[in-house]
């Protein structure tokens, strides 16, 4: 074979394998990526707050819509401009984004008819009133889809080496921050911020049912932080101020969808103080232990509640004007050792029991 035929089959070689593989990582893509992922956040939890005001009427076309379609616009674009760009370069129809990204392209794909098919279930059944619009098909729909998108930076951030730095991990970092605002929103009927003020104020005849959502409130919010910085830990050495960053946000935003009054805010106080704390135990190597990941597990989900309860009694008796908790000692310590039960759960699927050899 001659020294032509040689460099030709190289090059026919080296173009296969480009054609087949996806293109290399971009941490432009990923920052890219996250600040819509942001926005995109943002826009949800914006719609949110224009609905718990009374900002909205019985329209699909809004100013808060626009910003959450135009965040996810947004998104599309960057993906569908870079998936162009690298099939110009050779690679594959099918793989021309960096790994993690096809999904994210999907999910955009999927959220533009998931809103035709919003509009269209609104014009069948009309629009959805409180809690109604939480659990709708075609909203779950549209969120399921945006988690697609928003996960992009975390599953390009998973699938290659890199140092545990906030520099390499931001992108990632921040898609987490979202998902689990997004996970918080779509579970505000059981949040601790839309049942705290339920339990100031002058006890209720019955109870039964303020009390049942008070525990899934509890139990649920503070899981679900505990249950996001868990699954990072699986794959990295969180850099110091992770947790600070995911609870003080997410609380920041819960709080901000139904804020009536400013002092509120003070449960991000509380939030950023549990942060904190779990950002020390994990510095100091609390999961490297099956003793301390069990410690952890329990101590981070019953600090936070406990935490948020204090936050209660102090609003309901400085802020609404009334006497504080109503929950007795029974409920007020019962309902933190339970979510810190739930997180002793957790523990066990983050390190199981040893099998016998």
């Amino acid at each position: 074979m001659t020294s032509i035929g040689l460099l030709r089959d190289k090059l026919r070689a080296r173009g296969t394998d480009q054609a087949a593989a996806n293109p290399a990582d971009s941490i432009q893509l990923d920052r890219l990526m996250a600040l819509t992922a942001c926005l995109i956040t943002f826009g949800l939890f914006i719609d949110g707050w224009a609905h718990n005001h009374g900002q909205v009427d019985d329209s699909f076309f809004t100013p808060w819509h626009a910003l959450l379609y135009g965040a996810v616009a947004l998104s599309g674009l960057i993906l569908i401009v870079t998936h162009m760009r690298n099939v110009g370069k050779g690679f594959h129809f099918g793989s021309a984004l960096p790994a993690g990204y096809t999904l994210s392209l999907l999910g955009f794909f999927l959220f533009a008819a998931g809103g035709v098919a919003d509009m269209a279930w609104h014009e069948i059944f009309g629009f959805e009133e409180g809690t109604e619009a939480l659990i709708s098909p075609s909203h779950l729909f549209l969120a399921v889809s945006g988690l697609l998108i928003v996960t992009g930076p975390i599953r390009a951030a998973w699938q290659r080496k890199s140092d545990e730095t906030w520099g390499d991990l931001l992108p990632a970092i921040l898609s987490f921050t979202c998902i689990t605002s997004i996970f918080l929103f779509f579970v505000a009927f059981a949040a601790i911020t839309s049942s705290t003020a339920m339990l100031t104020g002058a006890r209720p005849d019955s109870t039964r049912l303020i009390d049942s959502l008070g525990i899934v409130a509890f139990m649920l919010h503070s899981n679900i932080l505990l249950g996001v910085l868990l699954l990072t830990t699986r794959r990295w050495r969180l850099p110091v101020g992770t947790a600070t960053l995911v609870f003080g946000a997410s609380a920041a935003l819960m709080t901000w969808l139904r804020v009536q009054h400013n002092e509120e805010f003070i449960f991000v106080l509380s939030a950023l103080a549990v942060g904190l704390l779990a950002d020390w135990l994990l510095q100091r190597g609390a999961l490297n232990s099956v003793a301390g990941t069990r410690i952890f597990c329990i101590v981070i989900p019953f600090t936070y509640s406990l935490g948020a309860l204090i936050v209660v009694e102090i609003l309901g008796a400085t802020v609404w004007g009334a006497d504080g908790l109503w929950w007795l000692i029974h409920m007020w310590l019962g309902v933190p050792v339970m979510a810190g039960a739930f997180g002793y759960g957790l523990s066990l699927l983050m390190r199981p029991p040893a099998a016998p050899a």
